[in-house]
């Protein structure tokens, strides 16, 4: 049994960290969780000490962080002395911010969600920068069949509108053709209306339950390997997907056995209209996607690789 610290906090709509470290628990490691929004909040300026000694004290074998979620500090005093140090980067912004960048470097291992952007990372000094995925969970996401008709649709897209994307775009037009149910914010700028402007993991998977066609449209689709949690998530809950490609994703997915991808936005709306027309397939599809993230991507898995990390770290000191 290993002795495992996580630094994070939990967002309601995905609850990552939750899940990571509930993954890390059920693999029989005693798992601390540090929230350092929580603990500075509560106590100020003392705030950085209080978790230092709270490491020392639990004497770790591994701290793993999300994002940012350590203080520069507090990564300074505990790095190294024989931990093993993993900072986790959902990597989806054009540029990566300098605060990650300076806790990256201190770090045993930065996993980061861009294939793409490896040689970056390297050019600025990160040690070891490590191609990682993101994953569902294998608890709440799950089948789930809904009754109510608030998640029913021909289509349905999960995420927030903005400005300029794709995303609005595909969405105006399908409304044109069929029954579209949007959930998230700041829709009404567009003059669309949300059924819902949160989704919880609960709802996520009624959703997917609901729709015959769940919609994927990321903020960008230019950097290998870089795709949204939607795409994890949705085929965690048993949706059918449709969604953008992205370099890299043949590597894991086959297209029409596990979701169906698009290259343009003519494409995507013939698409559309092709499997509204195609239950049975469309059945097939989510069936093998949802085998296949349970089988490989759940966040057990992901924690099974970290390990894996660490003991070909251990073994090269």
């Amino acid at each position: 049994m290993l002795k495992v610290i996580v630094f994070g906090f939990s967002k309601r709509h995905t609850r990552t960290v939750a899940h990571i470290v509930r993954a890390f628990r059920d693999r029989g490691n005693e798992t601390l969780w540090i929230n350092p929004a929580r603990i500075r909040r509560r106590l100020r300026f003392l705030a950085d000490r209080y978790m230092i000694e709270r490491v020392r004290r639990f004497n770790a074998d591994i701290i793993f962080i999300f994002n940012d979620n350590i203080p520069v500090q507090v990564l300074r005093e505990v790095s190294g002395a024989g931990v093993t140090t993993i900072m986790f980067y959902v990597d989806w912004r054009p540029e990566t911010p300098r605060d990650i960048i300076e806790r990256a470097r201190m770090t045993d291992f930065f996993l980061v969600t861009s294939r793409g952007r490896i040689d970056e990372y390297l050019r600025e000094g990160v040690r070891n920068p490590v191609y990682f995925t993101e994953a569902c969970d294998r608890y709440n996401h799950k089948i789930r069949r809904p009754i109510l008709p608030v998640w029913k649709s021909d289509v349905a897209f999960i995420g927030a509108a903005r400005p300029n994307e794709l995303r609005v775009r595909l969405v105006m037009r399908l409304r044109e053709i069929c029954d579209v149910k949007v959930y998230g914010k700041n829709w009404d700028q567009f003059g669309i209306r949300a059924s819902l402007k949160n989704v919880y993991p609960r709802g996520y998977s009624l959703v997917c339950g609901g729709a015959k066609i769940v919609l994927g449209a990321d903020i960008t689709n230019s950097t290998g390997g870089c795709w949204s949690n939607r795409l994890w998530l949705t085929l965690g809950c048993g949706g059918f997907l449709l969604t953008n490609y992205v370099p890299g994703m043949e590597e894991f997915f086959t297209n029409r056995e596990h979701l169906v991808w698009y290259r343009s936005e003519e494409e995507c709306v013939e698409l559309v209209k092709e499997f509204l027309n195609k239950p049975k397939e469309r059945d097939r599809i989510a069936d093998q996607g949802y085998r296949y993230v349970h089988e490989h991507q759940t966040f057990h898995h992901f924690v099974d690789k970290v390990f894996e990390l660490c003991e070909g770290l251990t073994k090269a000191r």
